[in-house]
């Protein structure tokens, strides 16, 4: 199986290096300084348990891979139409993609672009990050990725890529609701990332101060409520098993957003708290605590993407 990620960041580079290190034929779109050390060094992933590094072949060009069996999507929530576009060259009749992305729609994004019979969702449960070029640092359990055929039908290509991912000693599952999945996920993701980032502080500070545990409460239940609406039946106790997760982490675990936030990058806001408040919206259902982080977000990502707009305001 020839396989490709778009992406290798800390899901990309950490999941695609277990495969590299089992001898999969696998090929990693990345760019900048990463790209460069990748291409010069390998790929080092740093975990609790081990360290290794891999050679692998990394490009920025998906022309130079071509079309793969395979195509792990790993980018940020926001790029996905553009790196679709980017990732045509590794698409064929055949090629299956995996979305591994944070957000509820991304599969319907790809799906647009190639077709659903192409497109696996699924989602991803790891604290990593990208701690320099070439390196990819994780914490915490082992990471899992979880997928699934949008019918639940546990098909050949499901089978195929579950034995890929657990001959190379990722921890996989293949779900028959992955729907249900992805939106206790994002119900995790919109209180934690949401919360921690707008309050500029690791995980365990978040649970530990009583206000802004009530606030990780309250952003994870409007996200329940929504999701009634969009007719996905998340368990009544969604929140408490989230909560639950979210105590298991790292007190240090420090969220994707508030590390976008703090490197001065774009946020994915608007996939995750944005996407709460526009559902909300359309179904009738209020949501306070989604539509603050939602608005102090957005203003942060109009400083990131435009700060000229902002220094020029600013000087009126």
């Amino acid at each position: 199986m020839k396989i490709g990620v778009m992406g290798t960041g800390g899901v990309g580079g950490y999941f695609g290096g277990f495969l590299a290190r089992a001898g999969v034929d696998i090929h990693f779109v990345a760019r900048g300084k990463h790209l460069q050390a990748l291409q010069e060094e390998g790929l080092e992933v740093v975990t609790n348990n081990e360290n290794f590094r891999v050679r692998i072949h990394a490009t920025s060009e998906p022309e130079e891979i071509g079309p793969v069996d395979l195509l792990l999507f790993c980018v940020k929530s926001h790029d996905t139409e553009k790196a679709a576009r980017c990732a045509t060259p590794m698409v064929e009749a055949d090629t299956t993609i995996l979305t591994l992305q944070n957000g509820i729609d991304n599969a319907e994004k790809l799906a647009q672009v190639f077709g659903e019979e192409k497109i696996l969702p699924g989602t991803v449960f790891i604290e990593s990050t990208i701690a320099s070029p070439g390196v990819i640092a994780h914490m915490g359990k082992p990471g899992k990725i979880i997928f699934g055929e949008f019918s639940g039908e546990r098909t050949e290509r499901v089978q195929k890529i579950l034995e890929t991912f657990q001959h190379a000693g990722i921890h996989a599952e293949v779900s028959d609701d992955i729907q249900k999945v992805l939106w206790a996920k994002f119900l995790f993701i919109c209180g934690v990332h949401g919360v921690s980032t707008l309050g500029r502080a690791p995980l365990g500070l978040i649970l530990d101060c009583p206000e802004t545990r009530e606030i990780l409460e309250g952003t994870m239940k409007e996200v329940l409520e929504v999701s009634k609406k969009c007719g996905v039946a998340l368990p009544d106790n969604a929140v408490e098993d989230a909560l639950a997760l979210a105590y298991s982490y790292n007190p240090k675990f420090k969220c994707s957003m508030l590390r976008d936030l703090e490197w001065h990058r774009k946020t994915e806001v608007e996939a995750l708290n944005g996407m709460v408040v526009r559902l909300g919206k359309a179904h009738g259902v209020p949501v306070p605590y989604n539509s603050i982080i939602y608005a102090v977000m957005h203003l942060e990502n109009k400083k990131i993407e435009n700060p000229v707009w902002a220094s020029q305001l600013l000087e009126r």
